[in-house]
């Protein structure tokens, strides 16, 4: 019995953190209570969802999504910044190796989701083709544009305006897949070329 009310008023703590952590615009962390059993309780660390200021309606490609931005009527094309995919839409160009397995990475991981879309001070507010230019963050915290070039599914876009230190995180991020072969760099996959 103790054990139970002991856990009721953890979890209503917690109820009660997690409601006002809501208002603050910053990610908080929280001990979120999991109970297994009646006999034991487990307490896990858990990330509270990131403040977002769009709606991902759809992925174009690998690095570009479509957005509704909260308070905007319409919707806006994003491309992420310093990240480039294979392309896989460009009627241009033919469908690069690995062009399509990023675009429908970028599908299951973005789209119908919220995000938060952050300029860069020193990139460009817009590109030539009328798009936006962020990085883009998941709910959960994840910058979504290095997590691309993380896992393989892009290259660190490096030749336009960029904040340094960003450009260093990117770059590093891209030597780090290639060393363990993820995504495009795997020499199964499109034989490590870009």
């Amino acid at each position: 019995m103790i054990r139970l009310v002991t856990s009721l008023i953890v979890f209503v703590v917690l109820f009660a953190i997690q409601t006002f952590a809501a208002r603050d615009t910053r990610p908080a962390v929280v001990q979120t209570p999991i109970v297994t059993s009646t006999q034991q309780m487990v307490v896990e660390t858990a990330v509270i969802s990131t403040t977002t200021n769009a709606l991902v309606v759809r992925a174009v490609d690998g690095d570009t999504i479509s957005v509704k931005i909260d308070g905007e009527k319409d919707e806006m094309k994003v491309r992420l910044l310093g990240v480039n995919t294979p392309e896989s839409v460009d009627p241009r160009k033919p469908v690069e190796c690995f062009g399509k397995e990023a675009s429908k990475h970028t599908k299951e991981i973005t789209e119908g989701k919220r995000v938060r879309l952050d300029p860069d001070p020193q990139a460009d507010e817009i590109d030539k083709y009328g798009r936006l230019l962020r990085n883009v963050v998941l709910e959960d915290g994840t910058d979504y544009n290095a997590s691309l070039v993380r896992d393989g599914y892009a290259y660190a876009y490096l030749s336009f305006p960029l904040n340094k230190l960003r450009k260093v995180e990117l770059a590093n991020l891209q030597k780090e897949a290639e060393a363990a072969k993820r995504g495009l760099w795997d020499p199964n996959t499109c034989h490590a070329q870009k």
